[in-house]
């Protein structure tokens, strides 16, 4: 069966999911079919999906979202359903490593090994990345943060994860005759926004003082004080949740990378979404069309198709009391400015995105290399 030409392939994905491109789009240098960004995915019908997991061979989905948004799904959702979900969370020991803490199996028992034409397929078994701590925030900013946002230690028995230890694969070892089958599809839970992390490190950039009365209000009424930092939420706008977002959820980051690159090393599609595709998605779609060679006026054309889709998604941070006096006809938006001075940002603060992304831990080889895959015109080179 010939493949789909790039215009029947981007009429097919618009059709299928909300918010939906193929990077081809946007960086025509990527072939079609390589890697896409949504919106939540959820809802997508059986006949989508067996388009999606069929003709596309999507075998990996990267969800960005918050576990509270996660529990917004339709339980029936054919496409969550079929995944095995990979849960990625931050340990207290080693600030900064992410550790999988634990899988569960698909909902849907239907067969699914018509789609997996190649279940050895293997994936990058790259040097493993250094891990950088985050910034360390104070005592006062971390008060502000409720007690059940809190991450839990992990007690899991499993090291922490590394690009040496691909995510979905058994390590191949000198004498073993054949990896374990690999599940069909894998959905990647990599929460880039959590409501404790994003105070915190909104608390860094706010006058002392204001962050000194936030914590002695929060005494009296969490929601007053919260709303003491309503200002600067208003006033900072997008620019302001994205340079927080790339300040605070770096070891997320790179795991989302990691992931990319494990998928292109094992020849499969990849789809990546938050829950409007617009913000957390618009920044993953940043980074992979710089690692590409993308122009800054390519990535912005690509984040601001997102404007249309008119969608206030901040992890559910939007729905909080002390959020109440949101301006949401500037959260809902995706203008060119905005990624603009996030890109403006980046250079400032690390000389480039690929400055950026060795500060996080997927340096040099790990980009040429992903590179080199997505560009590739040869799926199985």
């Amino acid at each position: 069966m010939a493949p789909a030409s790039p215009a029947t392939l981007t009429a097919r994905l618009r059709e299928a999911l909300p918010n939906a491109r193929d990077l081809h789009e946007a960086f025509p240098a990527i072939p079609p079919g390589r890697v896409i960004r949504c919106a939540n995915p959820s809802a997508t019908r059986p006949e989508d999906v067996d388009f999606l997991l069929g003709e596309l061979r999507v075998r990996d989905l990267i969800d960005l979202r918050a576990r509270e948004e996660m529990a917004e799904d339709d339980p029936g959702s054919v496409l969550m359903g079929r995944a095995v979900i990979r849960n990625y969370a931050r340990g207290w020991l080693v600030p900064g490593q992410l550790f999988l803490k634990h899988d569960e199996p698909p909902q849907d028992p239907t067969p699914l090994s018509s789609y997996d034409p190649d279940p050895s397929a293997s994936t990058s078994t790259s040097t493993a990345a250094p891990s950088h701590a985050v910034s360390t925030l104070s005592t006062a900013a971390a008060a502000l943060a409720s007690e059940g946002d809190r991450p839990e230690p992990s007690h899991d028995s499993q090291p922490p994860l590394s690009s040496s230890q691909p995510s979905g694969e058994a390590s191949s070892r000198s004498g073993a005759s054949r990896a374990p089958a690999r599940p069909v599809l894998i959905r990647h839970h990599v929460s880039l926004l959590e409501r404790g992390r994003y105070y915190m490190c909104l608390a860094g950039r706010i006058p002392a003082t204001t962050t000194v009365q936030a914590l002695l209000t929060n005494f009296v009424s969490k929601p007053a004080a919260r709303a003491l930092l309503l200002p600067y939420v208003n006033g900072g706008g997008l620019q302001l949740m994205y340079e927080m977002l790339l300040d605070s959820a770096q070891p997320e980051i790179r795991k989302v990378m990691e992931v990319l690159l494990d998928a292109s090393e094992a020849r499969h599609a990849v789809l990546f979404f938050c829950r409007a595709g617009k913000d957390r998605t618009g920044l993953v779609a940043a980074a992979v069309l710089a690692v590409a060679g993308a122009s800054e006026e390519q990535i912005v054309a690509d984040y601001t198709r997102s404007d249309a889709f008119h969608r206030v998604a901040l992890a559910g941070l939007e729905k909080r009391e002390e959020l109440a006096g949101l301006d949401r006809a500037k959260f809902e938006r995706a203008p060119p400015e905005a990624m603009r001075a996030t890109l403006e940002y980046v250079r400032r603060r690390y000389g480039s995105f690929s400055g950026y992304l060795t500060h996080i831990g997927f340096g040099p080889e790990k980009q040429r290399r992903l590179r080199e895959l997505l560009l590739s015109s040869d799926p199985q080179q």
